[in-house]
């Protein structure tokens, strides 16, 4: 399952009971039923429902320093599969909303916007997310000031970091300043930034200014209308109408971010009508259109069928229109044929699989052999010098080359996007979503690779697009020599100069020369100029990304020129890397001594990744946790069979702890602690 950041309106829903329409009359008292204080909005309602089905989001949201907001935040912490908590608004008031709701009748809201004035995304954090939902924007008016400028630069942001987008909007008063808008020019500008669109007809028409639609080709029109206008996936409500979903291109949809990349050949350029599933009086209408929406965006999560999603989005409404949580049994109760997408979502991995060699084939450098000799495979293919271990990253230029494919044939990414908390954990989706953070390689340089950096997490966002820079950690196998860090400053000009005349001897003499041998450890920080020497053979383990700055090419297959600076120029590449002098005691730092009795890598790799070398004498266990794990030395029994030197083995979260018997050594790879 895709992790999910929940954001926009959120406030305290004030529901008196009634027995009869309600009136109001002034100087007479009516009498009424007990008062029903629960959360409400895009935010608590989808989030209730993603959490009863099973799913899990991070909430970014605003209320006010007061007691409305204490209560807020304290129903929040009820409610399952959610993390995070509401930013607190000084001298502002909680949102809330009195829900008038007549037997019979649909709602009428009292409302004020309150805290939700304050939102404007700024602090949305998107770290390990993979679907961002944004709920009301009508109701946030600091996303729509200056003609919408701050909710263009929230899914911009989003959209730059492979996140798939989805919008739900709510009804809009034309009283209201949101009502004054030109709600035509504000689709114009985000729905191509919109991948996922989940609102009711009557959202959409308040908006627009149109008269209610009461034919199902008048809503199916302006569900066309939205995917002609950019949006990747329309899924407009209509009441006892049902649920109207159009879909985009193929291409519209592989751009339509990493949730919706499972999905694209099959939901593309599709028309579907589900109808409702409500066969009885509502007991409530509060909460419904969010129910929908978090079925569809769950069965999205899931990657399950176009079909699917939209008959989960009508079970859950129904579920929430007859009083219910929208919990599988109910859901499956209301319509059998979603059985299929729990058992989907339920099925992740419950044990450790051993990998095959995942070798990328005609790198640029030679190597390969003492792979195949560590991994008892026979002769090495030419110019296969790394094995990407449990990868979900690919070559840069290249996909899909260097994922990581599981005995299904399904790629490991894709398996993780589909079930996270299986495979990565509930603590590690709480804080980074479906991102295992981590790539390990295999590493045979027969031959020295060139003076290179790599750029860190914050040049690597803004100018390349991904989530993530590349710090590296080496475990050396076999000794060699390592060159790392600059043995004193470079100006800029300096640097430039030495990249154009492609003097790889001096830029190889500005760097310390380590000696190595098996057992250390080295790690190398975001834009440090490094090079790993001809004959080392070692164990790498990464931030899931391929990217390089190439300082020297020259005497290699490679067009520098062309391929160096990862598309950008070097005038903007060499940014990323650090030119100031790496002093011998900051070097030391960086470098574990086979010696040292630590087991783990510099405290410096800490907030990237951990590895740590595991010593059997008997028997040992592996902590749970989702990791990868390299046979070293020996041979060791598991409840999963015998791991000789060599194995690599992929170890889902969901396995558990796992025990060890025999005499060996393990490297044990794992993302940064939650």
């Amino acid at each position: 399952m895709h992790g999910i950041a929940l954001a926009g309106h959120l406030c305290v829903d004030l529901a008196p009971a009634f027995g009869r329409a309600a009136d109001i009359d002034p100087g007479r008292l009516h009498e009424v039923g007990p008062l029903r204080i629960t959360l409400g909005g895009c935010v608590a309602n989808t989030g209730r429902a993603l959490g009863d089905l099973g799913g899990r989001a991070r909430i970014h949201a605003a209320v006010g320093d007061d007691e409305l907001g204490r209560t807020a935040g304290r129903l929040l912490t009820t409610l399952p599969g959610l993390s995070g908590r509401p930013q607190t608004v000084g001298h502002a008031a909680t949102s809330y909303s009195v829900v008038l709701e007549s037997p019979g009748q649909d709602r009428t809201f009292w409302h004020h916007v309150g805290a939700n004035a304050a939102f404007d995304g700024a602090e949305v954090e998107l770290d390990g997310v993979d679907i961002l939902h944004l709920g009301y924007p009508s109701l946030l008016p600091a996303l729509l000031a200056d003609d919408g400028k701050a909710l263009v630069a929230l899914l911009r942001r989003a959209k730059e970091r492979g996140i798939t987008t989805s919008v739900d909007l709510a009804v809009v008063d034309p009283a209201s300043p949101a009502g004054a808008l030109d709600w035509d020019a504000v689709f114009d500008r985000i729905l191509p930034l919109v991948d996922v669109l989940t609102p009711s007809a009557d959202d959409l028409t308040s908006a627009l200014g149109r008269p209610p639609l009461t034919t199902p080709d008048g809503i199916d029109a302006l569900v066309e209308s939205l995917i002609e206008r950019g949006a990747a996936v329309a899924a407009v409500s209509a009441g006892s109408s049902g649920l109207f979903v159009r879909t985009g291109s193929v291409e519209r949809l592989r751009a339509g971010g990493r949730a919706l990349a499972c999905v694209a050949e099959e939901w593309a350029g599709r028309a579907l009508h589900q109808a409702t599933r409500l066969t009885q009086e509502p007991v409530t209408t509060n909460g419904a259109g969010d129910a929908s929406t978090a079925g569809f965006l769950y069965g999205a999560s899931v990657c399950a069928p176009l079909e699917s999603a939209a008959m989960l989005a009508a079970a859950c409404a129904t579920a929430v229109l007859t009083g219910r949580p929208a919990i599988p049994r109910t859901v499956v109760a209301i319509d059998p044929a979603l059985a299929s997408v729990f058992s989907s979502a339920e099925s992740g991995p419950r044990a450790p699989i051993v990998l095959d060699a995942n070798q990328p084939v005609d790198r640029f450098y030679a190597g390969g052999d003492r792979i195949a000799g560590f991994r008892g495979t026979g002769q090495a293919v030419e110019h296969t010098p790394e094995d990407w271990v449990g990868s979900v990253t690919t070559v840069r230029g290249q996909e899909p080359l260097g994922l990581t494919r599981l005995s299904d044939g399904e790629a490991l990414a894709d398996a993780v996007r589909r079930d996270p908390v299986a495979w990565l954990g509930e603590s590690h989706v709480a804080r980074w979503g479906a991102d295992t953070k981590l790539l390990v390689k295999l590493l045979d340089a027969q031959e020295r690779l060139p003076v290179h950096a790599h750029p860190d997490t914050a040049f690597a966002r803004v100018h390349v697009g991904t989530a993530h820079g590349k710090a590296e950690a080496w475990y050396i196998l076999e000794a060699g020599v390592v060159h790392l860090g600059l043995r004193e400053g470079v100006s800029r000009e300096q640097l430039d100069d030495l990249v154009q005349r492609q003097d790889g001897e001096t830029l190889l003499g500005l760097l310390h020369r380590v000696s190595v041998r098996p057992g250390d450890r080295v790690f190398v920080p975001p834009g440090t100029l490094h090079a790993i020497g001809a004959g080392v053979f070692l164990a790498e383990v990464q931030e899931p990304e391929d990217l390089s700055i190439l300082l020297e090419w020259r005497g290699y297959p490679l067009d520098g020129e062309r391929d160096g600076h990862l598309g950008l120029g070097f005038q903007v590449a060499l940014d990323a890397v650090d030119r100031a002098p790496l002093a011998p005691e900051s070097l030391a730092a960086l470098v574990r001594r086979a010696g040292d009795p630590s087991a783990a890598l510099p405290a410096a790799a800490d907030p990237y990744f951990r590895l740590e070398r595991l010593d059997v004498d008997g028997g040992s266990v592996i902590a749970s946790g989702f990791a990868v794990v390299i046979v070293i030395e020996g041979e060791l029994v598991t409840g999963h069979g015998t791991w000789a030197r060599g194995t690599t083995v992929l170890v889902p979260a969901a396995a558990g702890p796992l025990e060890l018997v025999g005499n060996g050594s393990i490297l044990v790879a794992r993302p940064p602690a939650p």
